[in-house]
């Protein structure tokens, strides 16, 4: 075949070509065939290649040129053209690539050739539409890892052979740490990117050759070596422009930096921009402290463990910045700096993950996409803007590689001209370049929406009112006052003062000048929402002392003020409840859960609150305690809060609030119990027990809910009463080693390290106050105790009291065949071993010793839990009835808690239906009424003639059941 016919499909499809697109194809395509005719020769007998060859072409100048520089790379690209990329299977590479460079020319045309064949394969899969943009940005990203890595190999080897090798303290050899930022630190490199890099080592030292160097100088002259391999220009062009301005003070930084010293920058001088920007930092040598890198400088660094929603205002400046600079040069075709262009999506989605973050590892991703799933998957994003979002960076970035895939140089501009502008829409897909630019406008337009949406925030404020003018003190004290009663305070002199108290604080005084500013913002727009609010004056003088508890972090002030809707929530869910006002004071980080508008749903269930746990632990380190001791904190906190906005907004009946602070115990109890049985297990290796060698068997734990945790009936700050049980049993009864000890002793500690992750103070506070004594014996009583030893002690020395604490028992974590045996081992003790005669006497001698030690009522107020005919009455009634009747009705020990005890007592016909229903409204009524009064911060204490009918009624009912003259 002569490659040149008319004949020839290459040709015919060149021919076939749009006049403009056209060009001088034809004749380079006859140029090629007649200096490479073998391999034009085998491209036109490949029909798929030939097929995709005019398109190609016509899209890339940089194709067609490489085309007659190299006619056997045009010819190699082959099969390889068709060929999927997958992850990796360049940087097998590595090893190889540069092993026979003797010099450094050598090292320069070796890696040039690699990346010039490999960027043939990419654009010409690119532009024959063979690859998703995936596959096109992740091919991309590894051709640069591979280069780098190869040429660090090589460099370090040199440098090395004449030096000796770089050591630390320690006399481990050391590397360079190359960080990939931007685009290649996410896998996303485009079409001509730079790669921004930084260089860094592990610590100070010397070589160990005779021509010793400092580490210092030794991975100075590295990174100088690296960059010249890489980004000079030689007769076979470069292989990647570096670009070094991302390292510690820029420009005039030095170019490697040890790790403690960019530590120490970070801490003394990182910047807002430069937390954007080492979002996606990347180690692609040096793995090893790489690792260490991330997780001990820039995790902490990137990821802040308290929201900083001032970021929204340094990142806000940073794009005003760059818009200013596109409008002065005149760049508004520009798709990465201009309007709605991948600048912007970066910044929604970064901004985003700075935020958010710290708490939620799942944000954590340093590709756009994925961070993009993970932000609709934590609802910080709606569905409908991650959709659009998510087309409008493939669609930018497809047109960016078409863009830079035309002549292999970098732009982000759209053509001016008629041919560059046909050719770039018919490269995208579309017939002209009107058809082209409306689906782009769409895109940009929808990009520059939410944009504008996600960081416009509320920072103007409302025009200045009287409340503003009360406020800054501009007017008179009478005037102020008058101000305020016209803006809705019926006691405005007691608003003024809660302004002026606040005002004259000492911590408000040293506020910087950005700190005040945003206060002086957000004091009246607290006032005007409190003002709308029932005792505005009181709501108001909650929500200040939030303000004053926060004191200095004058981002939280940034948070509301950015945040309409989040400062809406704020005002009325703070204003209007005590225990929600104390919670945020005391823990700010809450102040995180008001800008996601899902905190006014209903809050998770079960299953899913274990789910945000994990996630939340899974990005802590296994040994770093106190981390973990933080994270379980703030799960709680966050969860407890927003079971309280539900309770608050009337979403949650009490039993259903009751459910919630449950589970949320219950999943915190099993992420203890994994933390602790994964520490004790390190050392000591997994308990084993059995009567001989060759019959042990793993043994486990469980832990057994009393009181309110095991009756499903939390309420808000309630402590757990717990009791501790395992199942080792057998002669022998030990741990498989390294460290051997004996399998009690291993659940002791487990059980030790449990109570201190949950009762321990930190700076996040406690997560539950423990009680450990209702376990056997009480205090006197080992911490942990066997099924076996926990059966024989009910069976013969627990008193009546305590198998009343056994009915509301349940095994509420741990493994879950010792719950079951514990579940097995409550019902027979409480069918065999409960002693009915005189019973109903124990009982009631028992409630009235409990009466009169912890009531607090008086003539005027109501003891809802300990006062006759409250809250213990009721259950006191319940649980004798329960007991009483347990041997001929074993069914009634189904359950753990009040309520369904006592509708199977009325089912069994032990209790009259009248009398159950009072029971039950009355026992719904007073728990109602302790959650309300938990969450306003007070006491159990009601007015005695708000609930005199029904508390009579209970009364009543405990003197005919309880003080009758025989048993029921």
């Amino acid at each position: 075949m002569n490659p040149a016919s008319p004949t020839d499909a290459v040709a015919a499809g060149l021919a076939a070509l749009p006049k403009s697109l056209r060009r001088d194809l034809p004749e380079r395509w006859r140029r090629f065939a007649a200096a490479a005719p073998d391999a034009a020769r085998a491209l036109a007998a490949d029909e798929t290649l030939a097929e995709s060859a005019p398109a190609v072409w016509a899209a890339s100048e940089f194709v067609s040129e490489q085309a007659l520089k190299d006619g056997a790379a045009l010819q190699a690209l082959g099969a390889a053209a068709q060929r999927h990329w997958t992850p990796g299977t360049l940087l097998a590479q590595v090893p190889t690539l540069l092993e026979e460079a003797a010099d450094e020319a050598a090292a320069m045309s070796r890696l040039r050739a690699f990346r010039r064949q490999e960027m043939l394969r990419i654009a010409w899969r690119d532009l024959a539409g063979w690859a998703a943009l995936e596959e096109t940005l992740g091919h991309l990203s590894e051709l640069a890892e591979v280069c780098i890595r190869a040429a660090a190999d090589w460099v370090h080897a040199g440098l090395a052979a004449r030096h000796g090798e770089p050591r630390g303290a320690d006399g481990a050899p050391q590397r360079l740490l190359v960080i990939a930022m931007g685009k290649l630190g996410g896998g996303e490199l485009n079409f001509s990117s730079d790669i921004d890099l930084v260089f860094l080592y592990p610590e100070a030292g010397e070589t160990d050759g005779a021509r010793s160097l400092s580490n210092e100088q030794f991975f100075t002259r590295a990174g100088r070596q690296l960059i010249r391999l890489l980004d000079e220009a030689t007769a076979d062009g470069f292989v990647f422009r570096v670009d070094m301005r991302l390292r510690p003070f820029g420009e005039s930084g030095p170019l490697v930096m040890s790790l403690p010293a960019f530590a120490n920058y970070l801490q003394q001088h990182g910047r807002s921009w430069e937390r954007y920007a080492y979002v996606k930092a990347r180690a692609v040598t040096g793995h090893r402290a790489g690792m260490g890198l991330y997780r001990d400088i820039l995790r902490p660094f990137v990821f802040r463990r308290y929201l900083d929603f001032g970021l929204f205002e340094a990142l806000r400046e940073m794009k005003q910045k760059i818009a200013a600079e596109v409008e002065r040069r005149e760049l508004r075709g520009n798709i990465k700096l201009g309007r709605g262009g991948i600048r912007e999506i970066e910044f929604v989605v970064q901004c985003l993950q700075l935020l958010r973050g710290g708490a939620d590892p799942r944000l954590r991703q340093q590709g756009l996409p994925a961070a993009l799933a993970r932000l609709e998957e934590t609802g910080l994003l709606p569905a409908a803007a991650v959709t659009e979002l998510r087309a409008a960076w493939r669609f930018l970035r497809l047109t960016e590689n078409r863009l830079q895939a035309w002549q292999d140089r970098q732009t982000h501009q759209l053509p001016a001209d008629e041919t560059g502008r046909l050719r770039l829409a018919v490269a995208m897909g579309y017939a002209a370049w009107d058809e082209f630019h409306a689906a782009l406008d769409e895109h940009l337009e929808r990009v520059d929406r939410w944009f504008r949406h996600q960081t416009a925030g509320a920072a103007g404020g409302p025009a200045e009112d009287a409340v503003d003018t009360a406020w800054r003190a501009d007017a008179n004290e009478a005037a102020a006052r008058d101000g305020l009663a016209r803006a809705g305070f019926a006691a405005p002199e007691r608003a003024l003062a809660a302004m002026q108290g606040l005002a004259a604080a000492g911590w408000y005084r040293r506020l910087d000048e950005t700190a005040r500013q945003r206060l002086d913002l957000l004091v009246p727009a607290l006032a005007r929402g409190a003002a709308a609010l029932d005792a505005p004056e009181e709501a108001l003088e909650r929500l200040l002392r939030v303000v004053t508890a926060i004191g200095g972090r004058s981002a939280y002030y940034a948070l509301l003020n950015e945040n309409p809707a989040a400062l809406q929530r704020f005002i009325t869910l703070c204003g209007g409840s005590e225990f929600l006002a104390s919670q945020v004071a005391v823990h700010p980080l809450l102040l995180d859960d008001l800008i996601d508008p899902r905190v006014m749903e209903s809050p998770p269930g079960r299953e899913q609150l274990a789910v945000e746990l994990e996630e939340r632990l899974a990005g802590v380190e296994p040994d770093d305690l106190e981390a973990l001791m933080d994270a379980l904190r703030n799960f709680q906190r966050a969860a407890v809060f927003r079971v309280a906005v539900a309770d608050l907004t009337g979403r949650l009946p009490v039993m259903k609030v009751s459910d919630q602070l449950t589970w949320i115990a219950e999943v915190l109890l099993e992420a203890c119990i994994r933390i602790a049985r994964a520490d004790a297990e390190r050392r000591h290796g997994q308990p084993l027990c059995g009567a001989t060698t060759d019959t042990l068997r793993p043994c486990h734990m469980a832990v057994i809910g009393y009181g309110k945790l095991g009756g499903i009936e939390l309420g808000y700050g309630s402590d757990l009463d717990l009791v501790f049980v395992h199942d080792a049993a057998g002669e022998l009864q030990q741990t498989e080693g390294p460290e051997v000890i004996e399998a009690g002793m291993l659940f002791a500690r487990m059980t030790r390290r449990i109570v201190h992750l949950l009762a321990t103070p930190t700076g996040s506070g406690v997560l539950y106050e423990v009680d450990t004594r209702l376990r056997p014996s009480g205090k006197g009583g080992l911490l942990v105790t066997s099924l076996h030893a926990f059966e024989a002690y009910q069976r013969e020395q627990a008193w009546t009291w305590e198998h009343q604490a056994l009915l509301r028992t349940r095994a509420v974590a741990g493994d879950p065949g010792v719950r079951a045996a514990f579940e097995a081992l409550r019902e027979r003790v409480l069918v065999e071993a409960v002693r009915r005669d005189g019973l109903r006497g124990e009982v009631a001698a028992m409630r009235e010793r409990m009466r009169s030690e912890l009531s607090k009522g008086t003539a005027e107020l109501f003891d809802l839990k300990q006062d006759a005919g409250g809250v213990a009455d009721i259950e006191f009634i319940v649980q004798y009835l329960v007991l009483q009747h347990a041997a001929e009705h074993p069914g009634l020990l189904r359950w753990s808690d009040n309520v369904r005890q006592l509708e199977d007592l009325r089912d069994a016909g032990l209790l009259a239906a009248a009398d159950a229903a009072l029971l039950h409204e009355a026992y719904l009524e007073f728990r109602q009424r302790l959650h309300r009064l938990a969450l306003a911060g007070g006491p159990g204490l009601v007015p005695a003639a708000d609930v005199a009918g029904l508390r009579s009624r209970v009364r009543e009912l405990w003197q005919r059941i309880m003080e009758a003259p025989a048993p029921l």
